[in-house]
């Protein structure tokens, strides 16, 4: 699922699980935009995760427009709680300037072979490198399944201790609604998004690491190629503990790289004792057939293009795959959210879903439907057959009028009787015979309690009696009977 639509549907949640507001959609209004979305999406296959989840989308965006939030609150949603194109923008540039300052006070007119800022970075990123290989290793090794963590509601939050200091300035700044209900639902959002989008939060964080370190590497390259367009470097080497033995092996292993790429020989211990100290040239000749493949006519120009290509094969180019890695992760995940769909609001809004295409036709027999029974059976089915359940009320049947054939088609056929009427034989056991033949053996019948536990709330043992002596009675025909509405409900 997109991010935008996951966004969505959390802020929905936060909305549904939040305390009564008038600027937001009761639970009646809810539920009513729950059979729209049913309704509207009722050529999609039940079965189908992509129509759920479709579902779930449609009926955030109707929820979210149901409500009458103030201008902050709609912008909070629009938020992606990642890290800003301004602040990316600033952590590049400021690398490059980094590595840019930090060439130019350390090397300001020479090519130090043993120059601390482009060595440093270098080692850097070897030790980047190693920890990054070792951490996908043990990754690997201790992979555990990914667990979506669920989200918290609006009433159960804290905003104390759940929510993170950052969401607390934010809503400040913001002026999120203070002293009211919703900033505590707003707040609640920002916290089960943060949980719900750390991975691929976490990705950009990364996919801006590494292009930092490029640029830092980048920055300390330009000041070395600006320095040499004005100033004749000096080129050499100078240390108090090193020998040019010692030199010769470090710099032959740091270049190792750049040498398997262009084809060079490793350096001789001529070489670099020619190079100790500073000179603007004299140095030992190069072979002149790679010379002149190279067409590097002095030490100073010789050595600032070695010292890029080894930056570009050691730093530039992989932090720029390493960078593009996240990036293709950070697209996949911004495509591909997970939510807890095994929670309970998400559990109730799946039944929903399975129990759209439910077509309930319910036959009273004996019992006058008024607008108050009609909405106690709405109730009923929605609570047991998902909020999509469709029910259709047949014309009351007369008492002792037989029952009229079932119509072909895939609704389900129900009888309601009147747990008020004492059961007979004759008559209701007739009944009954017919539902068996015509509806078969699947038939629910319903029992109308409301009335008859009304009229006897002091004495239970006698609705109990009723209840028992109805469901024998039927089960003896060889249907099932269910009490509508259910005790307590």
């Amino acid at each position: 699922m997109k991010a935008s639509s996951a966004r969505d549907i959390v802020f929905a949640h936060a909305m549904e699980t939040a305390a009564l507001h008038e600027s937001l959609p009761t639970a009646e209004r809810c539920s009513a935009i729950t059979a729209h979305s049913l309704h509207a999406l009722g050529g999609d296959k039940a079965g189908s995760r992509t129509a759920y989840l479709r579902f779930l989308q449609d009926r955030a965006r109707r929820i979210i427009e149901a409500a009458q939030l103030p201008a902050d609150i709609k912008a909070l949603r629009q938020q992606s709680f990642g890290v800003s194109r301004w602040l990316s923008l600033a952590v590049l540039a400021g690398a490059l300037a980094l590595g840019f300052a930090g060439h130019a006070i350390t090397d300001p007119h020479r090519v130090d072979l043993l120059s601390p800022s482009l060595i440093g970075i270098v080692l850097w990123n070897v030790l980047v490198y190693a920890w990054l290989l070792v951490s996908g290793i043990r990754g690997l090794v201790r992979r555990r399944p990914s667990m979506v963590q669920a989200l918290a509601p609006t009433q159960s939050a804290t905003t104390s201790d759940a929510t993170h200091w950052w969401q607390k300035l934010l809503a400040r700044k913001n002026g999120v609604a203070r002293g009211t209900g919703l900033r505590k639902m707003a707040l609640n959002f920002e916290q089960n998004w943060w949980q719900l989008h750390k991975r691929s939060r976490h990705a950009q964080w990364l996919m801006l690491m590494h292009l930092g370190a490029s640029m830092l590497a980048l920055g300390a390259l330009t000041s070395l190629w600006l320095t040499g367009l004005t100033n004749a470097y000096q080129v050499g080497w100078e240390s108090t503990f090193l020998s040019p033995a010692a030199v010769q092996v470090w710099l032959n292993t740091l270049f190792a790289p750049v040498h398997a790429l262009v084809g060079l020989a490793p350096w001789s211990l001529e070489q670099i004792q020619a190079l100790q100290g500073w000179t603007l040239g004299g140095t030992p000749e190069m072979e002149p057939g790679l010379r002149q493949i190279l067409e590097w006519p002095t030490p100073g120009q010789r050595w600032v293009q070695l010292y890029t290509v080894l930056l570009f094969i050691m730093v530039i180019a992989p932090r720029w795959v390493l960078a593009l890695y996240q990036g293709v992760k950070l697209w996949w995940f911004n495509r591909h959210v997970e939510l807890p769909l095994q929670q309970p609001y998400f559990q109730q809004l799946q039944r929903d879903w399975a129990g759209r295409a439910t077509e309930l036709k319910v036959q009273p027999y004996s019992l006058d439907m008024t607008p108050e029974r009609e909405a106690a059976l709405r109730r009923y089915v929605a609570l047991h057959y998902g909020a999509g359940a469709q029910l259709s009320l047949q014309p009351v049947l007369a008492y002792g009028s037989p029952l009229p054939e079932a119509d072909k088609g895939s609704a389900q056929q129900v009888l309601l009787l009147n747990l008020a009427a004492t059961p007979e034989v004759e008559i209701h056991g007739a009944l009954l015979k017919q539902v068996f033949a015509y509806w078969g053996a699947q038939t629910d019948v319903w029992l109308w309690a409301e009335d008859f536990r009304t009229r006897n709330s002091g004495a239970p043992s006698r609705v109990q009696e009723r209840e028992h002596l109805w469901r024998e009675f039927v089960r003896n025909a060889g249907l099932n009977a269910s009490l509508v509405p259910e005790a307590g409900v």
